[in-house]
């Protein structure tokens, strides 16, 4: 028998890693030394570049990396510029920079600087289980309903910041969700993104281009009107492909049809398995007038309500400064 004043000591159960244990949680610039010496062009020899291709695209393709700072060295995704890609393209990279380099949140894939060299290269830092469509596909039986409402929590963070600082991403979609592992997402991909004015409610794109229309709002496609409301919208659809497990939207519809579709006041099925509460967010996240849809900071209350009622342990990246939830 144990004496009346000892207690036993039971360890917990290993718990999966979350982002607070991940070092990509903290800043690259951390360090008030780092931090002193970050700007927006990196010398050349600060970089080591792996000839091995992380993806491509138009505008040339994304390789492997290791970035040098003066304490330590971290990997990273180098977006190399096309040498005969015209000036438009290149403005584009340019502006996506200045963008990125504003932003600093553990929910949004850190722009770590520009380098001009052999080519024009933009560096990131590194999520290296790549895009959550394609890491969700065909993974039914490793990935939970649970992990996805995490992950989708995260994003919707990440894009509670954005709206925060008057951003638009335009282009929120799963492709543009990459994770650094199973349990963490970032934002990424701010190509069409633009900067609202203080007392701007929308930016109004002047041409049309390329548009990802499955993924845009009706003022979008009707008024070309872009707000923090039009990317809500498309959180939804990043939610619905994330809940069918890297499904494809609106399944073989054409763009005309699916404005149809949704004029007529339809909207897509809930996918199999996903929480009644989920699909409602995404159905809210649809609503047709912009004026009527929750913004950011409801959605993000809504998935963080959601995910502490299905959780038993609140994960430390949620928790507030004195370790509880917030009410």
């Amino acid at each position: 028998d144990l004496p009346y004043s000892c207690t036993v000591c039971i360890p917990e159960p290993p718990r999966p890693s979350l982002p607070m244990d991940h070092d990509a949680f903290i800043s690259p610039y951390d360090d008030p030394n780092e931090c002193k010496k970050k700007s927006l062009f990196i010398k050349r020899d600060k970089l080591m570049i792996d000839e091995v291709e992380l993806g491509s695209g138009n505008f040339g393709c994304v390789k492997k990396g290791v970035f040098k700072m003066e304490s330590k060295q971290i990997d990273v995704a180098i977006k190399v510029l096309k040498n005969e890609n015209e000036k438009s393209v290149k403005d584009e990279m340019m502006r996506e920079a200045h963008f990125m380099h504003q932003l600093s949140d553990p929910f949004i894939v850190r722009m770590i600087g520009l380098c001009e060299a052999e080519a024009l290269m933009l560096v990131m830092e590194m999520a290296p289980a790549g895009p959550l469509n394609k890491f969700l596909s065909g993974k039914k039986d490793q990935v939970t309903i649970e992990n996805i409402v995490m992950m989708m929590h995260q994003v919707s963070m990440g894009m509670k910041y954005l709206e925060g600082r008057n951003f638009v991403h335009r282009d929120l979609a799963a492709r543009n969700v990459l994770l650094v592992n199973q349990q963490y997402a970032k934002i990424s991909d701010f190509g069409l993104s633009k900067a609202l004015g203080a007392d701007d409610n929308y930016y109004k794109a002047r041409t049309g281009g390329k548009w990802p229309l499955k993924w845009y709002a009706p003022e979008c496609i009707q008024f070309h009107k872009f707000s923090s409301k039009s990317d809500v919208w498309s959180f939804g659809i990043t939610m619905w492909e994330a809940f069918s497990y890297g499904g494809k939207p609106y399944k073989k519809m054409k763009g005309p049809e699916v404005m149809s579709f949704i004029d007529s006041g339809n909207r897509m099925d809930c996918p199999a398995g996903c929480p009644e509460a989920m699909y409602e967010l995404m159905k809210e996240c649809w609503t047709y007038k912009h004026e009527e849809r929750p913004g950011f900071v409801k959605v993000e209350e809504k998935m963080r309500t959601f995910y502490y009622s299905i959780c038993k342990k609140i994960p430390d990246y949620m928790k507030t400064e004195n370790g509880k939830p917030p009410k």
